[in-house]
C-alpha cells in the first residue's frame, strides 16, 4: 500500500474546496493516498489513531489552533506536521494558504527541514493531556481568587493567590503567556516558562525552568480547570494536584527561505519596529 498523507483542515475549510482539492492532487502526483479530517475543539487525543498507519504527513489547513491539535495528535505517532494558514495569526504555520502546492512539492521532493518542538504533559490522576503551547490551571468564572501551592522538582516553589497558573513552553511563550507580560523565547530554546495568572502580588514574576522540570500544581482549597492548548479541560476539586512535564515531541516541517523567527514577530507581533516610519 502507497504512504499516506493526511489533511485535517478546520471545520470551516471545506474540503472539497479548491485548497483541498489542490493538495490532494499535487499529493497523488507524486504517489501518495490522501485522507482528510475536519478537526473541533470537542475532539481528544486519539481522535485520529486508526487512520495514522501508513502516513507519512499531517497538513494542518486552518489557524494555530487546528495546528495546535494536529499536533497533539501527530506527536504519539511520531508524525511531522506541515502548517498552512488560513486562519488570521498564523504564527504557527510555515506556509499561507494559495502557496500549498508549491509547499507540497517541495516536502515530496524532500527540500525541507524538520524542527522539534516539545510538547507538556498534564496529569491529572490517572488522565494525561498534551499541549503544543501551554497548560492553564484557573479558576473559570469564580470571582475570588484562588490559592495554589508550586513545587519544582519535589522543592516547593511558593505559593500564589491569583486567577490561576501557566506553564508554557517556548512555542507557547508568544500565546497566552505574552499577552499576561511573559517572556518570548526563541523555540529553539529548551525551557519552560512558569508564571501566575494575576498575582494578587507585585513581587510574583514569571520565571524561566529547565526543559526537563517537573512541576506539580496543588490546589490546597479552591476549585479550578485545567485547559490545555485552549482546548480540553478537566475540572478540579479542592486538593486536587497536577503534574505538568515536557513530553511528547512533534517536528513541523519548515523550508529555507521562508520567515524566520523574527520576521515572524515583526509581522504578527511588530517586535522590533520604531515607533514610526522614516528615519526620525
Amino acid at each position: 500500500m502507497a504512504e499516506a498523507v493526511g489533511i485535517v483542515c478546520h471545520p470551516r475549510i471545506d474540503i472539497g474546496g479548491p485548497p483541498v482539492m489542490e493538495a490532494r492532487r499535487r499529493l497523488e502526483q507524486h504517489g501518495f493516498r490522501v485522507w482528510t479530517y475536519c478537526a473541533t475543539a470537542e475532539e481528544r487525543p486519539g481522535a485520529l489513531v486508526d487512520t495514522l498507519d501508513g502516513t507519512r504527513l499531517i497538513v494542518s489547513i486552518g489557524g494555530d489552533g487546528t495546528l495546535l491539535w494536529t499536533a497533539q495528535q501527530a506527536a504519539a505517532a511520531g508524525i511531522p506536521v506541515l502548517g498552512i494558514n488560513a486562519g488570521r495569526l498564523g504564527f504557527l504555520t510555515q506556509v499561507q494558504l494559495g502557496e500549498e502546492g508549491q509547499a507540497l512539492d517541495r516536502w515530496a521532493a524532500g527540500d525541507f527541514t524538520l524542527k522539534r518542538r516539545a510538547l507538556l504533559e498534564a496529569r491529572v490522576g490517572d488522565r494525561i493531556f498534551h499541549a503544543l503551547n501551554d497548560a492553564v490551571v484557573h479558576k473559570g468564572i469564580e470571582i475570588n481568587l484562588i490559592r495554589i501551592e508550586v513545587s519544582v522538582d519535589g522543592q516547593p516553589a511558593g505559593q500564589f493567590d491569583a486567577d490561576g497558573v501557566i506553564v508554557s513552553t517556548p512555542t507557547g511563550s508568544t500565546g497566552y503567556g505574552l499577552s499576561l507580560g511573559g517572556p518570548i523565547l526563541h523555540p529553539d530554546v529548551r525551557a519552560l516558562v512558569y508564571m501566575p495568572l494575576n498575582p494578587h502580588s507585585l513581587f510574583n514574576r514569571p520565571i524561566v525552568l529547565p526543559e526537563q522540570s517537573r512541576i506539580l500544581i496543588r490546589l490546597p482549597k479552591s476549585a479550578a480547570i485545567l485547559t490545555c492548548d485552549g482546548q480540553q479541560n478537566a475540572e478540579l476539586q479542592p486538593g486536587a494536584e497536577v503534574q505538568v512535564a515536557s513530553g511528547l515531541q512533534v517536528e513541523l516541517v519548515q523550508f529555507d527561505g521562508g520567515r524566520n523567527f523574527f520576521d515572524l514577530l515583526r509581522r504578527k507581533l511588530r517586535w522590533g519596529l520604531p515607533l514610526t516610519d522614516g528615519n526620525e
